[in-house]
Parts: structure tokens; C-alpha cells; sequence
């Protein structure tokens, strides 16, 4: 059956447990077949998801400057609920990968966002140093400001993407334009 998009989006950033728990939930309705059932509706739409990448996405205007002027000297992470195998194949599609150091997937530790576990993990790889380096979780959704500010980043809030609102966790800074990164990094 389809869905109205206003009722899916309130399970996009949430994980894909989450997503296919409440988008195929008529679906995954036989309790006595639901391993079954999961299995199949995971295995069917992470394939029909990869294949389909990056059919509509686009980067919103200024994002490929800003990454790769920011790529020069600085460390850059993607830290998201997509799976990463997914989440890496986006990256390429939309040609900027090039300008990723590494991505952590919802499904790379035990945790995902809002969690800080990812952004603990990537640091402690990439040798992060709070001494003398900084970090900013720059992001568009509650649960990048929440992981960000359990991390001890510097939030930054997007003001043009996914989300209007960053939740009740309140980022640092809120930026109205991509290219405005480049004024605080």
C-alpha cells in the first residue's frame, strides 16, 4: 500500500530497523512468519536502495566547494544512520567521495546517532586529539547536534536542510548557506 511521504519521513535518520519496522509494518504483520517476513523486506530494499542511489538526490548548491575546499587541510567524517555501504556508493555517485577521509554507517558500531559512539570510534581511528584538534559535527538533523554536543564538537546547525528544527538540543552556531562553513572552520 502506499504511503503518504509527511508519514514516512518521521522514520528517515532513524536507522533501518526503524524504517522497515514502521514502513512495511502491514507487511511484517504475520508474527508467526516475522523473521521471515524482516529478512526478506531487509534483503529486497537494501538492494532496490543501492541500485537507486542516487536517482533524485542532488548536493544542495555550494556543498562540492565547500568539501573540497575544506578537504585540503581538514580531516572530513560523514557520520550517518544510512547504511555505509549505501552511504559510501551516495558519496560517489554524487562525486564526493574524494573528499571524505572516512563514513561511519548506522551500521558500522553498535550505536548510531544521536549516540556520540560513531564519532568516538572515527576519532579514536584517525587518531583525534582534543588537546589540539578540533571538531565540528556540522548536520541537519537532532540527532547530529545531540551526538555532536555529547561528543564535545562545535554544532553546527543547517538551517536549509532535512529538518527545520535542530530538536532540544540547541547547536553552537546556525548557518543559512553551505558556503558559510568556510567562515567557521
Amino acid at each position: 500500500e502506499l504511503r503518504d511521504i509527511e508519514v514516512l519521513k518521521k522514520h528517515v535518520n532513524k536507522g533501518m530497523h526503524e524504517l522497515y519496522m514502521n514502513c512495511f509494518d502491514d507487511y511484517l504483520s504475520n508474527k508467526d512468519k516475522f523473521e521471515l517476513l524482516y529478512e526478506n523486506v531487509k534483503t529486497e530494499y537494501d538492494a532496490h536502495y543501492l541500485q537507486n542511489i542516487c536517482i533524485e538526490t542532488k548536493c544542495y548548491d555550494g556543498i562540492k566547494d565547500v568539501l573540497k575546499t575544506l578537504s585540503q587541510k581538514n580531516k572530513i567524517f560523514v557520520i550517518t544512520n544510512k547504511p555505509e555501504l549505501h552511504s559510501r556508493e551516495l558519496l560517489k555517485k554524487l562525486g564526493l567521495i574524494e573528499y571524505i577521509t572516512d563514513v561511519m554507517g548506522g551500521d558500522s558500531c553498535a550505536e548510531m546517532k544521536p549516540s556520540s559512539l560513531p564519532l568516538k570510534i572515527v576519532s579514536q581511528r584517525h587518531k583525534f586529539c582534543s588537546n589540539h584538534d578540533k571538531a565540528f559535527m556540522i548536520g541537519d538533523s537532532a540527532g547530529d547536534i545531540k551526538a555532536g554536543n555529547a561528543f564535545g564538537a562545535t554544532t553546527v546547525w543547517c538551517a536549509w536542510g532535512y529538518n527545520v528544527s535542530p530538536g532540544t538540543d540547541l547547536p553552537e552556531i546556525t548557518i543559512n548557506h553551505p558556503k558559510e562553513i568556510l567562515n567557521i572552520i
